[in-house]
């Protein structure tokens, strides 16, 4: 299994856990799960390009270096990594933090429509 494929799985298996932990009223916990789902797939693209990335803000700059400036992937999907990390900081950071059901729900989507891209578009990224 290449690095690609481990991502992805790893990709999805985080996103399931986070729909069991909404499902259970872990919204938070959930909400980090699904950042790390999208984290997991960005850095499986990565790897076919030979770049490999320790930090959190290194791997946001090469996925948009590499994919979202050259046009290879829509800027949305940029767009919705970084506002998922943004979320993950607060869920696992602050005190307090109020996200609804819809909002996770829609961090939810918001990986399943990139997991989906990336599934579709797979011999363009490569």
């Amino acid at each position: 299994m290449n690095d690609l494929e481990e991502g992805f799985l790893k990709a999805y298996d985080t996103l399931e856990s986070a729909k069991i932990l909404l499902e259970t009223g872990f919204e938070s916990g959930a909400v980090n799960r699904i950042y790390y789902a999208y984290f997991w797939a960005v850095r499986g693209l990565l790897s076919q390009k030979d770049i490999f990335v320790k930090s959190h803000t290194g791997t946001q700059t090469k996925f948009a270096e590499t994919y979202i400036k050259t046009g290879i992937i829509p800027e949305k999907y940029g767009k919705y990594l970084g506002r998922l990390e943004d979320k993950r900081t607060l869920a696992d950071y602050e005190a307090i933090n109020d996200f609804t059901k819809e909002e996770v729900k829609e961090m939810i989507s918001w990986t399943e429509d990139f997991l989906a891209f990336v599934k579709e578009n797979i011999e363009k990224l490569l």
